[in-house]
Order: structure tokens, then C-alpha cells, then sequence
């Protein structure tokens, strides 16, 4: 009988808690009717109680909307990646346009050139690059003499060919030399000498040349030669007697001024040119040389003139 009715007791008892269980695991919509806010403990669902996926952004409260597009702060910067590997050079660019001749200088080539009939020995000349330093351009007229005998000449027979020389205002160049060139008992540098006539009436000939002092050893120096060195005058009678006052080359020779003054107005202009020797070995360069409003650029392809 006790049994009976302990048993009895016990079937509505597991009914029941199959009804729960029935209800709770049945279909969504089942739950959703028979579970409410109120029925959930507060804070008690968990991350993991969410099916994935299930949640959108109407679902969220627009504080933790605003949060999630701001991102978290910044964190810290990190070290520096190693160096990647060198990429491959690119293809090469095309070829600019040839940019405009500079207005300042024109090419006057035809007109210089060695003056075979002045050269004596080994005296060589010729146009070159370098020496580094040079004071227009790339390049220089080269200058050597292997001995005492040797005689170089360059330079122009005909642009300056019945110029007075009474004309001549301004007259210089640069010279490069070196120790070995110094090392000579006196100074050993090349010249600018002008053929000329010094009476037209006569037309008898000489030679008018500068000689400068002695330059910096391996360096370019710049003569002005109406201010320093020495002019002297050769053939025409200018050589004996050698008098300070007829500036012959082998006396006492002339400042700039002095033998323009000997010369006088009638003296005229054959030719222009650089030469070296007959007096030491010598090489060297000469470049930028001046003569009144032209200065002339010597280049490895040519002889260009300048504005001073």
C-alpha cells in the first residue's frame, strides 16, 4: 500500500520535469514565448550562451556601436623591419633633347693651329683635356719642350693679321705648371708673342713678347700681363744694343706700358701666339687667353671665344 502510493507520488513529479525540459529544448519560437528578460538572471548569460553569428548592430546599444568603429588605442610602434632586397635597376629613360649652345661662346678652330715654321727640336703643342682646375671648360692647350733647343708655337695667322698695336688693351692667360718646371735656374714658363711690324712704312719685322714670373708649382696661375712680367722686343733692331729704353728681349726689358710707348702708333699686328723656348724643358698647359675683348677657351675639339 506505502508503495503504491509513493509511486503514484513520483510520475507527476517526472512528468513535470519532462515537461520543462520539453519545453525549454523545443523549437525557438517555443522558448522565446516561454522565457523572458525577467526570468534571466541579470549578468548571468555568458560569450559563450550566444549563438555565433546571431547578434547585429540593431541589437547593440549605440555606445558600444560608437566604441567598436573608434578602435582601440594605439598601440605602441614596433621595430623596424630589416631592409629589403634591392630591386632591379629599371629600364633606361630615352634620350633628353640637346640643350642650346651657350650664347657666350663661338667656335674660331679654323683660324688656330701649330706654327710649324716657329717649331724647332721636340717643341710640341696641342689641344688636350684637363688639367683639373682649368679656368674655362674641360680643356687646355698643352705645351712641352724636351730640351734647351726645342721651340713650341700655337696660334692664330690671320684674325689679328694689320691690328695696331697700339690697340692692345688688355693681354693675359693662365699657365699650369709644375715643380719640375720650377726647378729650372730661371722662370720657366711659356709666353705670348705677337709678330708684328713695327714700322709701316718699312715694314721691317719683330717679335713682341711677354714673359711672366714663375707660378705656383702643380696649380694655374693668372697673368695680366699690362701689370706684371716682362715685354720685350726681338729683331728690327730692338736686340743690340740692349737698352732699358728700346726694350730688347736680351736687356733690360719693359713693362707693358714702356713698350707700347717704344713701339708707337705706326707698329702693326702680324700674328698671335703662345710659344715656349728656346730656353728649359718644359710641360705644361695654357688656357683663357686674353687679348682685349676676347678670351680664348681652348677645348680638346676646338678653340672657342669668350666674354671676358
Amino acid at each position: 500500500m506505502l508503495n503504491r502510493i509513493t509511486r503514484s507520488r513520483r510520475v507527476p513529479a517526472i512528468a513535470g520535469a519532462v515537461l520543462v525540459v520539453a519545453v525549454i529544448g523545443g523549437g525557438t519560437a517555443t522558448a522565446a514565448n516561454l522565457v523572458t528578460s525577467n526570468e534571466v538572471k541579470d549578468d548571468s548569460l555568458r560569450s559563450r550562451d550566444i549563438h555565433d553569428g546571431s547578434l547585429k548592430v540593431k541589437d547593440l546599444t549605440d555606445r558600444a556601436v560608437t566604441t567598436l568603429q573608434r578602435g582601440g588605442a594605439k598601440g605602441a610602434t614596433g621595430p623596424t623591419g630589416a631592409t629589403g632586397a634591392t630591386g632591379a635597376t629599371g629600364a633606361t629613360g630615352a634620350k633628353g633633347s640637346q640643350g642650346p649652345k651657350g650664347a657666350d661662346a663661338t667656335y674660331v678652330g679654323p683660324n688656330w693651329s701649330i706654327v710649324d715654321r716657329n717649331v724647332i727640336g721636340n717643341g710640341d703643342s696641342y689641344l688636350r683635356s684637363g688639367p683639373d682646375g682649368a679656368p674655362m671648360g674641360q680643356g687646355s692647350l698643352g705645351i712641352r719642350t724636351g730640351a734647351a733647343g726645342d721651340k713650341a708655337a700655337f696660334g692664330n695667322q690671320v684674325d689679328f693679321a694689320g691690328m695696331p698695336v697700339a690697340e692692345l688693351t688688355e693681354v693675359g692667360f693662365s699657365v699650369f705648371t709644375t715643380g719640375e718646371n720650377n726647378d729650372a735656374p730661371a722662370d720657366n714658363v711659356p709666353s705670348i708673342s705677337f709678330e708684328i711690324n713695327p714700322d709701316a712704312a718699312n715694314k721691317t719685322y719683330a717679335s713682341l713678347v711677354y714673359s711672366p714670373p714663375a707660378g705656383a708649382d702643380n696649380k694655374w696661375t693668372t697673368y695680366d700681363a699690362t701689370s706684371e712680367g716682362f715685354w720685350g722686343l726681338t729683331g728690327g733692331g730692338f736686340n743690340s744694343p740692349a737698352t732699358q729704353t728700346n726694350c730688347g728681349i736680351d736687356g733690360p726689358r719693359c713693362t707693358f706700358d714702356q713698350v707700347m710707348d717704344v713701339l708707337g702708333p705706326n707698329a702693326s699686328i702680324y700674328t698671335a701666339q703662345i710659344t715656349k723656348g728656346r730656353d728649359y724643358a718644359f710641360s705644361g698647359a695654357v688656357d683663357a687667353l686674353r687679348i682685349n675683348d676676347q678670351v680664348f677657351d681652348f677645348e680638346p675639339f676646338g678653340v672657342y671665344t669668350r666674354q671676358p
